[in-house]
């Protein structure tokens, strides 16, 4: 187990998610991204993880988990509902620690977790949502 993790006394697939978020952060370390909040939460919306890239750029990140491919991809989870919960929570945060839109640079973010047979996962990063 590293740092971000927290699990106990959830269900199994609430743990299962919390598992994918601890392996997304960890990917993001890997790659130079620097932690600054995970499970950031307004309201009923919650952001994944808030990272910061080596230049510079604030990330707010949604991390889907997905056991089963019969359910499709889990980044298809990730619909046009769900990205406007993030955008509203992540226009809170900003706001709430004082960090003006307009002088920094901001992305959207996807990190997409698929287990695979024999307890090995696909991760696909999808850096900038918007673009």
């Amino acid at each position: 187990m590293n740092k971000y993790s927290k699990i106990s006394g959830k269900s199994l697939n609430k743990a299962k998610g919390d598992n994918g978020e601890i392996i997304a952060a960890g990917f993001l370390e890997k790659i130079g991204y620097k932690i600054i909040k995970t499970k950031f939460r307004k309201g009923c919306s919650e952001i994944d993880i808030i990272a910061e890239s080596k230049s510079g750029v604030l990330n707010f990140i949604e991390v889907e988990t997905r056991f089963e491919s019969k359910l499709g991809k889990p980044y298809e989870s990730a619909d046009k509902k769900r990205l406007n919960r993030i955008i509203n929570a992540s226009n809170f945060f900003l706001m709430n620690y004082n960090i003006d839109r307009e002088k920094r640079l901001i992305n959207y973010g996807i990190i997409s977790i698929e287990y695979i047979e024999c307890n090995s996962i696909k991760l696909i990063f999808f850096e900038n949502i918007f673009e």
